[in-house]
């Protein structure tokens, strides 16, 4: 897709993901390849102008991650202009503006779901962006809030999007207050794409390549995938998406790399929860994996878990072969 100007080749994104899409977790995807830009987790645009930015593992990258985006997590009460005058050193491929999160400390900041809801103040932070960033800027926006009339109000910021200069859209196909147990409603994306002249990337459970083929007219109109969850649990999944010869992991090699790369980029106290994040979800690709995170939980230092780890991963756990994966 042509992504402001810029080919993005393959389509495919990695979703930002808060104590996931850190700069170790990046590296580890770039081993593999198969996709087109990586995102950095939600960055708090208050506290990045804070950051030392080339050492820090939420903005520091490397030139092995390829096309990287920059995305925050704004109210419009930030310095918006020195934060992105301050981003625009690291060079990103484009900068993007979360409007879909809707945790509750997201709402209670102002930003994701809270901020796409106050139009006025919408407009207003779209508006400080767009004057202070001369490069792409994309968005990342949930269906809205009332399952009944979400559709009015959805096409009224798709026409603010437009009207202000945002590049692309991604969207992640729930409402706001839906879980991720709830199924994403992928046959919404076709009505949304008919109606903007805006590249439309779509995100939420998307988990394999036979998920294209079995709704194909979900997905067809679509100008790119973004991929969350099920690239923790397979980082090589790009491959598959984009087409590229797959090799079978060695999954203890795997974690272990990980490891090292998360030790190397942040001190202990800071890896721990990163590790357990992890490892949550990489114990799905096996059918007993909740065993594998049972035994990290009772793990006190980065070391521990890396023994209750690789103690599962080398006994040569059985896979799990289904091609779903659940994330409740």
């Amino acid at each position: 897709m042509s992504l402001g100007g810029q080919e993005i080749a393959p389509a495919l994104f990695l979703a930002p993901m808060e104590g996931i899409t850190h700069s170790a977790f990046r590296r580890l995807l770039s081993d593999y390849g198969g996709y087109g830009a990586l995102f950095t987790e939600m960055l708090s645009a208050g506290a990045f102008l804070q950051e030392k930015t080339l050492e820090s593992p939420y903005t520091r990258r490397r030139p092995c991650e390829g096309k990287v985006i920059y995305q925050f997590g704004a109210s419009g009460r930030e310095d918006l202009e020195a934060v992105l005058r301050k981003v625009e050193s690291l060079a990103p491929d484009a900068v993007d503006l979360n409007l879909g999160c809707p945790a509750p400390k997201i709402r209670a900041h102002g930003w994701g779901v809270s901020l796409a809801a106050d139009f006025p103040r919408l407009r207003t932070v779209l508006e400080r962006f767009r004057r202070a960033w001369p490069g792409t800027l994309t968005v990342k926006v949930r269906l809205g809030d009332d399952p009944e009339r979400w559709r009015e109000g959805f096409l009224e910021r798709v026409r603010l999007f437009e009207d202000l200069g945002v590049d692309a859209m991604t969207v992640h196909a729930r409402f706001s207050g839906e879980k991720l147990k709830r199924r994403p409603r992928w046959e919404e994306f076709a009505w949304i794409a008919a109606r903007t002249r805006l590249p439309v990337i779509g995100n939420g459970d998307i988990c394999a390549p036979e998920d294209l083929v079995r709704h194909r007219e979900a997905f067809a109109p679509l100008a790119g995938l973004m991929l969350g969850r099920i690239a923790v649990v397979k980082p090589w999944i790009f491959r598959a998406f984009a087409g590229l010869p797959v090799e079978p992991p060695d999954h203890a090699e795997l974690w272990d790399r990980h490891y090292r790369y998360l030790l190397e980029d942040m001190p202990p106290e800071r890896a721990f929860g990163r590790l357990m994040d992890f490892t949550y979800y990489y114990a799905k690709n096996f059918l007993f994996g909740h065993e594998l995170y049972r035994g990290v939980q009772k793990a006190r230092t980065c070391e521990e878990i890396r023994e209750a780890a690789l103690r599962f991963l080398e006994a040569g756990p059985t896979p799990n072969r289904g091609t779903g994966v659940s994330f409740t």
